[in-house]
């Protein structure tokens, strides 16, 4: 094993660590013969329970349970991106941030790029408010991996939140031509028509977005707020 492979078995293992994931003997008798196929056995059953909702029987989760095998995967496989990437996406959408962000860190210090880790981290880095560090991993980024949707659009809420309008346009223009979901885009750019003093084609915009993704909360916050202010609204 060469000195950077041991580093990141290393990092892996003290990240589970910090995250309550107890390192048992079966660990020991696995191995990393296909981490490709291993983590889709986990994640696939995983990624259906969380759709439908995960229920909890005789005080256990179904979902608990692959969680945790998900997690030991990354000891088994540590240098694995798509593990690493899995468990990142599984801390974020479980509140848990600062966990996402140290493995994403871990991703993005390989030599191949990762589109989905650098949007996932600098998504992390907006809601925290630094957003010239997000634009700075964006624009990297973007260079390694210039045809990603995802990458241009969230480098589009970054040059949002600074401001810069039209070039956020831009951006998400090039992220709707790479496939970028059309509801989004179309909220995205419902934020800068309303950012512009345009309200009926922010709210045009809006519209479209729930006509995309029925009964989605912030463009139905928006949408009713901009109704509510214009003369006659009808929230």
């Amino acid at each position: 094993m060469t000195a950077s492979a041991r580093r990141n078995a290393l990092c892996a293992a003290c990240l589970l660590m910090t995250i309550g994931c107890a390192t048992t003997s079966p660990l020991v008798r696995q191995q990393c013969f296909n981490p490709d196929a291993q983590l889709a056995d986990v994640l696939e059953p995983y990624e259906a329970l969380r759709a439908k909702g995960c229920e909890v029987e005789r005080g256990t989760s179904e979902c608990d349970r692959l969680r945790r095998e998900i997690e030991r995967l990354a000891v088994v496989c540590p240098g694995h991106a798509p593990t690493l990437m899995a468990n990142a996406v599984i801390a974020y959408d479980d509140q848990r941030p600062a966990e996402a962000q140290q493995v994403l860190d871990l991703i993005l210090a390989q030599p191949r790029p990762f589109a989905e880790a650098a949007e996932l981290r600098a998504r992390i880095a907006i809601e925290e408010g630094n957003v010239p560090f997000a634009r700075r991993l964006l624009e990297q980024q973007i260079k390694l991996v210039p045809d990603h949707p995802g990458l241009h659009e969230t480098f589009a809420a970054a040059l949002y939140l600074d401001g810069n309008l039209s070039d956020a346009r831009a951006e998400l223009t090039m992220a709707a031509v790479l496939g970028a979901p059309r509801w989004r885009i179309a909220y995205h750019l419902g934020l800068i028509e309303e950012a512009s003093g345009r309200s009926d084609e922010a709210s045009r915009f809006y519209a479209e977005a729930l006509q995309g993704n029925p009964g989605w909360a912030p463009a139905d916050s928006r949408l009713k707020a901009l109704r509510a202010r214009s003369p006659g609204g009808n929230p």
